[in-house]
Parts: C-alpha cells; sequence; structure tokens
C-alpha cells in the first residue's frame, strides 16, 4: 500500500445563511501519495452526488504545432468510449480540455465511487484505445473544430488572441486544434502523448461533494493504477505586441478583442488584475440592467450603442496572462469610438480611478467566485485546475482577504506598470474595415499630458 501524508485547508462559512455552494459547508483535504499522485477532495454533506476524476497536466500547453489538438482528440476519443459503459453503472462521464490541464470525471450516488474509480482506471489511466474508435473521433474532433471556425467568432477571436499575444510559445496553440493538424493524428500519437504526460506526478485525483477524504483516499490507494514520472518541462510564455486580423465583410457584426500582457496565476498581483477586470465589468446592450450599473464605460457605450456586448478578462496562467477586453458590435461604422473610448478609460486606472469603482469591483468579484462553484463539479474542476497549477487551492476565505487588500493604490500602481504606455495584443474578425491600425491604438494606451 502506498504511505501517504495528509494536510488541510480549513474552510469557514462564508455566509451566515445555509448556502447550496459547497465551498461553505467543510474543508478542501490533501493527501500526497508516495509515488507522486496527489488525492483533493471536498465534503458536501447536502450534495446528492458525487463527482470523481483526474485532472492531468496535459492540455494545449504540452503539445507542439505538430500534433496540436492531440490533447482534445485524446479527450474526446476517451469520453465516447467510457460514456456508454458509465450509463451502464448509473454514472455520467464527461471530460475538458484547456489550455494547461484536461479533465475526465464521473458524477453519481457516493455507492458507486468504487465503480467510477474502475472505470477512470481502465479508460483513462490504462488508455483502452481501438483504431475504429480512433479514426471515428478525428472524424468528429475535425467537424467540431470546423463548426466553431465557422461559427463561433468570438472564441476563434480569443484564441487568435492568444496566438498572437504568445507567438512561438505553448500558450499560443489553439485549445482545440486545427482541422489540419488533427486530421493527421494517428493512433500511435494519441499513446505517445498518454505515456508522456499522464503521469502519476502530473496527475490530481479529485473528488468533491457526497464523499469522505479517507475513503477516496483508500479507494486510490488500492484501485489506481498511473504510470510513475515526472511532468514534462514546459517553456515559458512571453508576450510580443503584436495583432492578427481576419477581415470578413460577409459577417454580419465585428468581434474584437484587445489585451495586455495580464498577471501569472502565481503573481502577487494577480487579485489587483482581477479586481481592475470587475471595475468594468461585463455590457450586453439588450439587457437593460447593463445601462445602471453606475459604469461611466458602460454608460457611454449604452447611450451610443458602440458595442452589442462585451466582457473584461484577466486571464491567467501557469507562466503568463492577458488582461483586456472582448467585444462584439453590429454598429461596425464606430468601431473605432469603441476602442478609443475604451482604452481611455483603461489609463484612468493609473491616474483617477475613485475608491467607490474600486470597492464595486471587489464586491461584483467576490460574487463571481462564489457563483463559480455552484456544483460539485465546478468545485472539482476548480480544486482540479488549482492543485496543478500552484500545488494548492485557496479557501473561499483566503481568497476575499487576498480580494479586500485591494485599493486604489494598487491598483493605480499595477495599472501603471501593466497598462500605461504598454504594448497590446489585436485580435479581430468580421467587419472590421474601421478598427484603428496597430499603431494608433498603442498610442491610445496613454494620455498625452502637459
Amino acid at each position: 500500500m502506498l504511505s501517504a501524508r495528509t494536510s488541510s485547508v480549513t474552510k469557514n462559512s462564508v455566509l451566515n445563511f445555509k448556502r447550496s455552494i459547497a465551498t461553505s459547508y467543510s474543508k478542501t483535504q490533501f493527501t500526497s501519495l508516495s509515488n507522486g499522485i496527489t488525492v483533493a477532495t471536498e465534503s458536501n454533506p447536502a450534495a446528492k452526488s458525487a463527482t470523481l476524476g483526474l485532472w492531468v497536466g496535459a492540455g494545449s500547453t504540452s503539445e507542439n504545432p505538430y500534433n496540436n489538438g492531440v490533447s482534445n482528440f485524446l479527450n474526446n476519443t476517451i469520453v465516447s468510449g467510457a460514456s456508454k459503459e458509465a450509463a451502464k453503472l448509473g454514472l455520467q462521464f464527461g471530460g475538458q480540455t484547456a489550455k494547461e490541464f484536461s479533465a475526465y470525471y464521473t458524477q453519481g450516488l457516493k455507492s458507486s465511487l468504487p465503480q467510477a474509480l474502475d472505470l477512470l482506471n481502465a479508460k483513462v489511466s490504462s488508455l483502452d484505445l481501438t483504431s475504429e474508435s480512433v479514426l471515428k473521433q478525428r472524424e468528429l474532433t475535425t467537424k467540431a473544430i470546423e463548426h466553431f471556425e465557422e461559427n463561433d467568432h468570438a472564441g476563434r477571436v480569443l484564441e487568435h488572441l492568444h496566438a498572437t499575444a504568445f507567438q512561438n510559445t505553448p500558450l499560443a496553440l489553439p485549445t482545440r486544434g486545427t482541422v489540419e493538424t488533427v486530421s493527421e493524428l494517428i493512433q500511435s500519437d494519441l499513446e505517445s502523448f498518454h505515456r508522456k504526460n499522464f503521469v502519476s506526478s502530473n496527475t490530481v485525483v479529485v473528488a468533491s461533494g457526497d464523499v469522505k477524504h479517507e475513503d477516496v483516499v483508500e479507494l486510490v490507494e488500492k484501485k489506481l493504477k498511473i504510470q510513475t514520472g515526472s511532468a514534462p518541462e514546459i517553456a515559458e510564455a512571453k508576450f510580443l505586441g503584436s495583432e492578427v486580423r481576419l477581415r470578413d465583410d460577409t459577417l454580419p457584426a465585428a468581434w474584437v478583442s484587445i489585451a495586455h500582457q495580464g498577471e501569472a496565476l502565481s503573481s502577487p498581483n494577480y487579485y489587483v488584475a482581477k479586481v481592475a477586470a470587475q471595475i468594468f465589468g461585463d455590457y450586453n446592450y439588450h439587457e437593460p440592467i447593463s445601462r445602471n450599473l453606475g459604469v461611466k464605460l458602460t454608460g457611454v457605450v449604452g447611450e451610443n450603442h458602440l458595442a452589442d456586448t462585451y466582457n473584461h478578462f484577466s486571464l491567467s496562467y501557469k507562466s503568463g496572462g492577458l488582461w483586456g477586453f472582448a467585444t462584439e458590435t453590429s454598429n461596425v461604422q464606430i468601431l473605432d469610438d469603441l476602442t478609443h473610448f475604451t482604452l481611455k478609460e483603461w489609463n484612468r486606472l493609473s491616474v483617477s480611478i475613485t475608491e467607490t469603482e474600486v470597492a464595486r469591483g471587489k464586491q461584483l468579484l467576490k460574487n463571481k467566485v462564489l457563483f463559480e462553484l455552484s456544483s460539485p463539479l465546478a468545485v472539482a474542476n476548480d480544486i482540479g485546475s488549482s492543485v496543478l497549477a500552484t500545488g494548492r487551492r485557496a479557501s473561499a476565505d483566503e481568497i476575499f482577504a487576498q480580494i479586500d487588500k485591494v485599493d486604489v493604490s494598487s491598483i493605480k500602481k499595477w495599472a501603471g506598470s501593466r497598462l500605461w504606455d504598454q504594448d497590446i495584443a489585436v485580435a479581430g474578425t468580421g467587419q472590421i474595415e474601421d478598427l484603428f491600425d496597430y499603431m494608433r491604438l498603442r498610442n491610445e494606451t496613454a494620455l498625452l499630458r502637459w
């Protein structure tokens, strides 16, 4: 039996009344096994189901330009092959691929945890592939990529934003891969990727909902078989101010994203950047509440219908990040006004942001943290991705304490070094004829003051 050492992070109730969110009930417990596997669980007595899964540090950043999309292809193949068998056991089987991880999980009753782990062991750890299933899923995966590229314009722009901002680094690779790369992959490519990345030190076993930590650890020690090994080294991301434009006047609108270099997950300014993004928040022209948020930018945008939607983001990864906004507008003739007023508002973060705006941004971020953890699966995903990226998962109290430390001076200091007169990455598609040229946009990142 594998030896283990256990630690825990206590999570106190973050609200006075009873919630359905798992984080307010219990604590996240961690056990590191001697073979390098980490077991992380969070129990919620009110949950009626249990989520159990494997989170592996093998997303698109673990790929190269020649096998780009292999993690997505592998995920689709495994999930497709395991779903029918899971249904016979009364389980739901799912998967997810992201930039820095892949996840495979089951959902069912607590009593089905042994069968769930057996299934994960057989389908994920041991990789039970057939040539027939691989060929079928390759066709389905390429069709899904084609559909994404032809229909999800906002998602495609965000992928191109990463590609231009992090050129020649792993973060530049599309999460789904491309039709060209995936269509060339064969079964041996999937098996090679699996052997290299699905190793013990690169794997976190996560359970949430109606579970007990000790029971999960015992199950993993007895049943789970993952090859021993070290996680592969991944090159650091390097930001490059640049742009990519895919003008297409046959589309009904313009989709644009502009971003500065953001913060890595381990950055001391991680929550400062998050609060700064929430100061401007999200906007939807068709929702009346968006025009009454008390945000100066939404007032300007709404009054003049500069955009149909926009959202500000602070995306963070192990070695880098992006801070900016993405927008869709059918009023393409005044796209230049939209980018002008947005970038001028970003200027204010360095010189004239107010305490009221910062306080509102902090509260919105706290709300977002809680709302994103509304199910055992959401909690499990947060646990798995956090442990893989940073080695731990902060409690709600810890997160709120860090958010509370953010004030006007820290926002101004951060924006002065990250946003003021700094390079940007730009991506756009659709009717973008009126999008300012790169140098004009770059000049908007600062104010001319005498």
